[in-house]
C-alpha cells in the first residue's frame, strides 16, 4: 500500500528539480498527479516519467499568475481524477542580485508575484475542492531565506517570508475543513537553477562556508520525503508548521 493511495495531487512546477522528485514520488506512493508547469516540455516529462513507474499522472502548462489558467487547471485536474486532496504549491522565481534602492520596481513585482501571489492564487482555487473532498494538504516551497536574510535578495526574502505566514493563515483558518497547511523552508539544494546562477556545485559549497555542516548540499529527493510525510496522514497533527530542511544551516 502507498502512503497516498486513492489521493489526488495538484503539484505545481512540477517541471522542475524539487517539485518533479515531489510528484515523482507522490505518483509512486499511490497518488494521481495533476504536473502542473509554466513549460510544456519539463512538465511533460514528469508525467511520463510517472506513468512509465505505474502511476496515474496528466500534464497541464499553467502560469500560476494567471488566475483563470489556474482555475481552469484546477477543473481540469478533478475533471480527470474526480477530486483534489493535496497540493505542492512550489512556482518560485529569483531576482538578479541587488540591493534594495538599486532594485527595478518591474524586477520586484515580478518576483513578489510568483513567489508569493502565485501561492495565493494556487490556495485560493484548490481549497473549494479540497473542501468538497472532506480535507486535503496544502504544502507551500518556502525557503531559509524566508527566515534569515540573504545579501542582495530582498524581495525574495520577503516573498518566501510571506510564504511562511501565507501558509499558517490558511492553516488557521481551514482547520474547520479538516485542511491542513504547512510550509517547506529548504537549505541550499542541488538543482538547475542553482547552477545557472554559480560556476559549479563547489563553488556553491564554499560560499556557504560554516553553515553547511554536512559539507554537501541538499537534494531534491530529500524535500519531497518531507513533502510526502506533509501530504498522508502520517503529519494528520501538523498544521501551521514551517518544515526546516537544512541539515541545520539556520541552526548556527
Amino acid at each position: 500500500m502507498g502512503r497516498l493511495d486513492g489521493r489526488v495531487a495538484f503539484v505545481t512546477a512540477s517541471g522542475g528539480a524539487i517539485a518533479g522528485a515531489t510528484a515523482r514520488l507522490f505518483g509512486a506512493e499511490g497518488a494521481a498527479v495533476c504536473c502542473v508547469d509554466i513549460v510544456e516540455k519539463n512538465v511533460n516529462q514528469t508525467a511520463e516519467d510517472i506513468k512509465a513507474g505505474g502511476g496515474k499522472a496528466i500534464a497541464l502548462t499553467c502560469d500560476v499568475t494567471d488566475d483563470d489558467a489556474v482555475k481552469n487547471a484546477v477543473e481540469q485536474c478533478v475533471t480527470e481524477f474526480g477530486k483534489l486532496n493535496v497540493c505542492f504549491n512550489a512556482a518560485a522565481y529569483s531576482e538578479k542580485r541587488h540591493r534594495l534602492a538599486e532594485m527595478p520596481l518591474e524586477m520586484w513585482k515580478s518576483v513578489i508575484a510568483v513567489n508569493l501571489t502565485g501561492m495565493f492564487i494556487v490556495a485560493r482555487h484548490v481549497i473549494p475542492k479540497m473542501q468538497a473532498a472532506k480535507g486535503g494538504s496544502i504544502i507551500n516551497v518556502s525557503s531559509i531565506y524566508g527566515v534569515v536574510g540573504a545579501k542582495e535578495r530582498p524581495a525574495y526574502c520577503a516573498a518566501k517570508g510571506g510564504v511562511r505566514m501565507l501558509s499558517k493563515s490558511i492553516a488557521v483558518d481551514y482547520a474547520v475543513d479538516n485542511i491542513r497547511a504547512n510550509s517547506i523552508m529548504p537549505g541550499p539544494i542541488e538543482t538547475p537553477r542553482l547552477l545557472a546562477r554559480n560556476p559549479s556545485i563547489e563553488a556553491v559549497v564554499e560560499r556557504h562556508g560554516t553553515r553547511l555542516h554536512q559539507k554537501r548540499l541538499g537534494k531534491p529527493e530529500e524535500i519531497a520525503q518531507t513533502a510526502l510525510f506533509l501530504a498522508s496522514d502520517d503529519s494528520s497533527f501538523t498544521s501551521g508548521a514551517d518544515m526546516v530542511v537544512d541539515a541545520a544551516y539556520t541552526a548556527f
